[in-house]
């Protein structure tokens, strides 16, 4: 678990797949994410799986809960995928009813803090897409830096080195 000011980070369980469906399902929420719609079923399958292959910093895909810390409730997620030594990519979903309160900015600053400390990473990579104005603001305040455009995807590349 990652504890930052109201905000912890955590593995997610199965108490949560109601949740974790109500928030992705919203349509603000989705909009910019790879799915349109994310019902139950779906997030079933996810979080089950995540409880099969627990967080651990090795090669692989991850989703880690964000909750309020007072009363342990989800109000997003953080997607890792790591498939080197020293980089991985970010993806988070928050909540609308969250959105421009600073928890998007406190999970993406333990998440990269603990990555940097706990398993030595160097780089993050984030993919946003490029009309995407709030999450590219997010990591634009956290130092990161725009790398690539994909013609193919319609999104934008951001890396962020962790040692500066």
């Amino acid at each position: 678990m990652i504890e930052a000011d109201r905000i912890k980070i955590q593995a997610i369980s199965l108490q949560d797949i109601a949740r974790f469906s109500e928030y992705r399902d919203k349509e603000e929420v989705a909009e910019y994410q790879s799915w349109d719609e994310y019902p139950i079923e779906k997030a079933k399958q996810r979080i089950t799986y995540c409880i099969k292959h627990p967080f651990h910093g090795k090669r692989g895909n991850y989703q880690l809960g964000i909750y309020l810390k007072d009363e342990n409730y989800l109000i997003g997620d953080l997607f890792i995928e790591i498939d080197g030594h020293t980089t991985f990519t970010l993806g988070y979903t928050l909540d609308s009813l969250y959105w421009s309160k600073g928890y998007a900015s406190e999970a993406l600053e333990a998440i990269l803090q603990y990555m940097y400390e706990e398993y030595h990473f160097k780089i993050c990579l984030c993919h946003v897409y490029e009309d995407n104005d709030r999450s590219i603001k997010l990591l634009t305040r956290h130092g990161f830096d725009r790398i690539h455009k994909s013609w193919f995807y319609q999104d934008v590349l951001y890396r962020k080195m962790l040692n500066k």
